[in-house]
Order: structure tokens, then sequence, then C-alpha cells
């Protein structure tokens, strides 16, 4: 099974419509239609990004790059480490241009674009 990239109605593989919105699917493996967008900088905000937008219907995935109890992350920084708490955040290829545009607009500074993506 696949999501629809837009109204994230699980759909069969090997279908090229999505039945619910009419969205043209690509075809491939998932892990090629996403992206990395780019890093923000503490927990809270990382949240905030996935829940905002969640509510604008982007799938979002934020994963842990302080290497701190792993994937999981924490909203304090870690007293074992010194280096600065990172976590990353992608969404599928056919929403990154709207979903840097929210996070420019919702988070300003508390995030950076990986222009290399």
């Amino acid at each position: 099974m696949a999501l629809c990239p837009k109204c994230n109605a699980e759909v069969e593989d090997g279908i090229t419509t999505c039945y619910v919105c009419g969205a043209e699917l690509e075809d491939g493996d998932d892990d090629d239609n996403w992206v990395r967008l780019g890093y923000i900088k503490d927990k809270i905000s990382a949240d905030f990004a996935k829940e905002t937008l969640k509510s604008y219907d982007i799938p979002a995935v934020v994963f842990s790059k302080s290497g701190f109890f792993g994937n999981v992350g924490l909203t304090l920084p870690s007293i074992f480490a010194s280096k600065p708490m990172l976590f990353e955040i992608s969404v599928p290829k056919v929403c990154a241009q709207e979903a840097i545009d929210l996070l420019n607009m919702t988070l300003g500074e508390q995030w950076f674009h990986d222009e290399s993506e």
C-alpha cells in the first residue's frame, strides 16, 4: 500500500490516480518520493513544524540528529554531549515547496533549509 501525497489516502500499489482526490501518483520506490527539507534547532520547534505541516495536509517525518536517545530526541540539550540539537525534517517531493514556504513563515530562524536536496 502507498499513500496519496495530496490527501494521504491509502491506495494499492500500481494505481496511478488517487481514487479519493484524483491526484496523479508517482511510480517508483517510496523512498525516492521524499526529500529532506533541512534542519530544525530544537524539539519543540520540530514538533510545531510537524503539526503545522499536518494541518495543511502535508505529511512530514522528523528525526533527531543530535545522537542522544536515537530518533526520539529531547526537549532539553544533552548533558553528555556538547554538540547542538538538530532535527531533520522530510516531506514528499510534491509538497516540498509549500512546506518550505510554511516553515519559513512559521519557524523563521529556528530552522534552516538544506539547499543540497
